[in-house]
């Protein structure tokens, strides 16, 4: 017998066989989500992940933590800077996780001084800059291609969405003291990277799982109207489009990406 061809996959009888014959065999149950007391508690497990890795794995790397990352531009004078990316958003995730990297978002008009005050903090760090990014890398840490893997990402408003988040949508978190995106504004960022044509494929998948969590964890508390604000940011229907993601994840759905 042929095998079936790949548009069999999606048909509903396929997938109806498959929930009822994955049902009928037994399975451990699935681990309740660990959900942090606080943002900075949050933090800590993914600070500690990415040190215990580096420990282990890669002893010759600097450690370069986001609350260093943070400490050095505010010692710094650095005014408007907002801590981006997986450690931006880790307090709203029901699972903290870890990532390798550091981002963090200022102004165009704090990027000398900016650069200036992470070089002072980690000197030997490899710089190389792009049109709304300054890379920092650890020639310490190398990839599988003998290139240093980047340890700070020092990026720059590329578009409407990021210039309006650094201006109004940016807090103080009380329990880190760093300053972070609102919860609407790390979904749409979330949200941004998810539709982008140029991102990888297997980043979406980890950008989609993200986006579910925050939506699961913090779902009660989104402000659907500023959200879809910040979606017509990112393209000029993406207002309604980031509003049904969200719909999506309540319900378990999937994306269509």
């Amino acid at each position: 017998m042929a095998d079936p061809a790949p548009s069999d996959f999606t048909d509903p009888a396929f997938l109806a066989a498959r929930e009822a014959a994955m049902r009928a065999a037994p399975a451990p149950p699935d681990a309740p989500p660990w959900r942090p007391p606080s943002f900075a508690d949050a933090l800590r497990v993914s600070e500690k992940i990415t040190s215990d890795y580096r420990e282990l794995h890669r002893p010759d790397s600097m450690d370069v933590k986001p609350s260093e990352v943070c400490a050095a531009l505010e010692r710094s004078g650095v005014k408007n800077w907002m801590l981006m990316g997986l450690h931006g958003y880790v307090g709203y995730m029901s699972d903290p996780r870890a990532t390798q990297d550091v981002d963090v978002l200022v102004p165009y008009s704090q990027k000398k001084k900016a650069v200036k005050a992470l070089l002072g903090r980690w000197p030997t760090l490899v710089v190389s800059e792009m049109d709304f990014v300054v890379r920092f890398k650890d020639p310490g840490d190398l990839d599988d291609a003998g290139r240093p893997k980047a340890v700070i990402d020092l990026m720059l408003p590329w578009g409407k969405l990021h210039e309006q988040i650094l201006k109004e949508h940016l807090f103080d978190e009380p329990s880190s003291g760093h300053r972070i995106p609102t919860l609407e504004a790390a979904l749409a960022c979330k949200y941004a990277a998810m539709v982008s044509p140029y991102r990888q494929f297997e980043r979406k998948t980890q950008d989609s799982a993200d986006f579910r969590k925050m939506v699961k964890y913090r779902g009660d508390g989104i402000d659907r109207q500023l959200l879809e604000q910040l979606g017509n940011l990112v393209w000029e229907n993406g207002g309604q489009e980031i509003l049904s993601f969200v719909d999506l994840a309540m319900t378990d759905k999937q994306f269509p990406l």
